[in-house]
């Protein structure tokens, strides 16, 4: 256990290194190198390789975290499992390459006059998705055999490095575009060289078939797992990447570099979500395997308002000092078309925060394939929504269709839970946080604090801290957040003593 706890705290330690340099990245280095039109393209390129990747695999990138535990043995070489994973992820890039080879005149013909700048590139696609399909694999390899901090690690602080180093040399004209996304692709050969030296070095990179494999009998299931994942893989990756896709094919890059720094803001909002959720799997899944509905109903509302708050309180933080933050990105004049962006993204991320856990209860129940229907319901309302609304509002309509498609998915999740579970996450108290919230937002229209951006960001961020927080505390609206301001104060009070 002591190993894990340590595993653990080194690799949160590595996330959050990782999100300081992503945001170096995108709000400093990103717009103060490239034009909006080559950040768009160079969102769209690696999103792009990235799902090619996931599906080429077959679902090889996901069935060692549920199948290796039967596979595993360390004197066998773990029965030639990594030659397998290799094999399907092989497999499925051949059969990918032919399907995107075919194709490509559509391809061209959708992109080549907004988006010409993806078809000067389209050669790239085939050998980065490879590349990034190979580093998948031994990526999950790696973890699975708890060894988790080095491949997050080289995810989260060294591709962002290298980026930033890329962007500087590019900045002092050392390197051309043309060679900074030659460095792109550079940077996940590297990554994957040294995770591979890395299973070598720790006497695990197994690459021997065993022909007895085909009799094991998880084999089957295995690969019905595995393309029952890729359907959901093929759902996710339309959701997340549908908005920049059709950006690009109707108003350009430039308008998907515009909104990929909008939409870098937004999801500030729903970064704590991704804490608690880690938190509370193990005791969901423990809940719903036992049928223990009333630790199910407490943890779903308790989720529910204490994100609410948690979210509530960046949106309004982000929103209020918009204006500022905007002024603080270089060329930020250019990026401000994007404000509303910001604003129909991070209400999306807040709703879906506000209906609490309710992914995490369809997930470990056994009704966990009617979320896959819901995805792919999901990316239905993603494509239609972007059909009418960006010809209409062009980037601000591809934020409404993405802000439209969460609310629909997320009322989805909540009435089938409610039919079938015969719970809600909402109460009084939601409507008081929410209330709360508009009052603040409305406001801070009518206040002018300073023409300094960190001088405003700073004041109109300790104001809303105080009086939301404030109000919160006084409405006793959640008791975790009684708890924690109250453990605060003390400590607080006897660090203060101590002195």
């Amino acid at each position: 256990m002591g190993i894990i706890v340590q595993q653990s705290i080194k690799t949160i330690i590595v996330t959050y290194i990782g999100v300081a340099l992503g945001v170096v990245n995108i709000l400093f280095l990103f717009p103060l190198v490239l034009s909006e039109e080559q950040i768009g393209f160079t969102r769209v390129f690696v999103n792009t390789a990235m799902l090619f990747a996931t599906l080429s695999s077959l679902g090889a990138a996901n069935i060692p975290s549920r199948f290796f535990p039967y596979f595993k043995d360390v004197p066998k070489q773990h029965n030639g499992f990594l030659f397998l994973l290799l094999l399907l992820g092989c497999t499925g890039f051949i059969v990918f390459s032919v399907i995107l080879t075919y194709f490509k005149p559509l391809i061209f013909s959708i992109y080549n006059e907004k988006s010409p700048m993806l078809v000067d590139y389209f050669f790239y696609l085939l050998p980065f998705t490879a590349i990034i399909l190979l580093w998948y694999i031994f990526e999950i390899y790696t973890v699975v055999q708890q060894l988790p901090v080095v491949p997050s690690f080289l995810r989260e602080v060294l591709s962002r490095a290298l980026t930033a180093v890329g962007l500087i040399f590019l900045f002092y004209k050392w390197i051309s575009f043309h060679q900074f996304v030659d460095w792109t692709v550079a940077i996940y050969i590297v990554i994957l060289v040294i995770t591979v030296l890395y299973l070598q070095k720790n006497k695990i990179l197994f690459l021997k078939p065993n022909i007895s494999i085909r009799k094991n009998p998880h084999l089957k299931e295995m690969l019905i797992f595995g393309g029952f994942i890729m359907s959901g893989n093929l759902s996710g990756a339309i959701i997340a990447n549908i908005d920049g896709w059709m950006l690009s094919a109707y108003s350009g890059l430039k308008s998907t570099g515009v909104y990929s720094i909008a939409f870098f803001i937004a999801v500030f909002v729903e970064i704590p979500r991704r804490s608690l959720s880690q938190v509370l799997v193990p005791l969901v899944a423990e809940a719903n395997k036992n049928n223990d509905y009333a630790t199910l109903r407490t943890l779903y509302k308790k989720s529910a308002i204490n994100q609410l708050i948690i979210g509530g309180l960046l949106f309004i933080g982000i929103w209020c000092n918009i204006e500022s933050v905007f002024r603080l990105i270089p060329h930020g004049e250019n990026y401000l078309e994007g404000k509303w962006v910001v604003f129909y993204i991070g209400l999306s991320k807040l709703f879906d925060m506000a209906t609490g856990i309710n992914a995490e209860i369809m997930l470990t129940s056994k009704y966990y394939k009617i979320d896959l229907l819901f995805y792919c319901l999901l990316s239905l309302f993603g494509i239609c929504g972007n059909i009418i609304f960006i010809p209409l509002y062009q980037l601000t309509g591809a934020a409404i269709a993405s802000a439209i498609s969460v609310f629909l998915f997320n009322t989805m999740r909540f009435i089938f839970i409610l039919r079938k579970f015969s719970m809600q996450p909402f109460s009084w108290a939601t409507i008081k946080v929410i209330l709360l919230g508009i009052i603040i937002i409305v406001g801070n229209s009518f206040v002018f604090v300073s023409r300094n951006p960190m001088v405003d960001i700073a004041i109109r961020s300790i104001a809303i801290l105080i009086i939301f927080v404030g109000s919160i505390l006084v409405m006793k609206i959640s008791d975790d957040v009684d708890t924690i301001a109250t453990t605060v104060f003390f400590r607080i009070k006897n660090a203060v003593l101590k002195k």
